[in-house]
């Protein structure tokens, strides 16, 4: 197999996301561990790009520095033309919710919150509650939820419908790149294919997406694959 480090400045135009030089260390007393060493990465709007690598290589981290919730020791993220690292917290925090969605592995839906309001939780506070709830439904009847669903607690749902209502959750406010951290690691083959299915819809309406998965066949759906090891990310070739 071999590897190849993918970052050129060809079709910067075109880049939703840029990385340079991101290097990320954790302290643990007096001893350090490296945990990504000087990361390159960029990023075509709409594309899906797929991040693997051994568990604990740091594949979680780097979408963390990614996303700007964990502050790199050195380097740079740019997304659409925004430098994450010049933002304050308030800053960051309004462009999370705004520009980038999420999804993760444990769904992360709160217990007591029915399915309908865990999807509008993002911008419960920013827009109008009924165009709000009625963009939820929209997005959820998208997704395969079924109506009489809308108001039931996430206890009441299978792992595939969490994931999907998770999935209405993390598109709410129209978010130009998708960061998906395992996405199918808690499904069956079934619900797995149906996730895989709705992130190629994603893809499809021109998002930008990012995967990390240890699936195969998950990565294969997407245009390049990276292996993150020994913190060094290169492209599968």
């Amino acid at each position: 197999m071999m590897y190849r480090n993918r970052f050129t400045d060809e079709g910067r135009e075109r880049i939703m996301l840029q990385a340079k030089n991101l290097s990320k260390s954790f302290h643990d007393g007096k001893y350090a561990k490296t945990i990504l060493k000087d990361i390159h990465l960029h990023i075509p709007k709409g594309s899906w790009v797929t991040i693997m690598g051994p568990s604990g290589a740091g594949k979680t981290t780097l979408l963390n520095c990614l996303a700007g919730i964990i502050r790199p020791e050195t380097g740079t993220v740019t997304i659409n033309d925004v430098e994450l690292l010049n933002l304050n917290e308030k800053q960051l925090c309004d462009f999370r919710r705004k520009h980038i969605g999420f999804i993760f592995q444990d769904f992360k839906l709160l217990p007591h919150y029915s399915v309908i309001d865990n999807v509008m939780l993002p911008l419960i506070y920013d827009e109008d509650n009924k165009k709000l709830k009625a963009r939820a439904e929209r997005l959820l009847s998208e997704v395969g939820i079924d109506e009489h669903l809308f108001r039931r607690l996430p206890a009441g749902l299978s792992g595939g419908e969490k994931q999907r209502v998770a999935i209405a959750r993390s598109l709410i406010a129209g978010p130009d790149l998708l960061l998906c951290d395992e996405p199918t690691g808690n499904l069956d083959i079934e619900s797995r294919n149906q996730m895989t299915d709705l992130l190629r819809k994603v893809k499809q309406r021109g998002q930008t997406i990012i995967v990390v998965t240890h699936d195969q066949e998950v990565a294969n759906l997407g245009d390049v694959t990276y292996q993150l090891r020994e913190g060094t990310l290169m492209e599968v070739g």
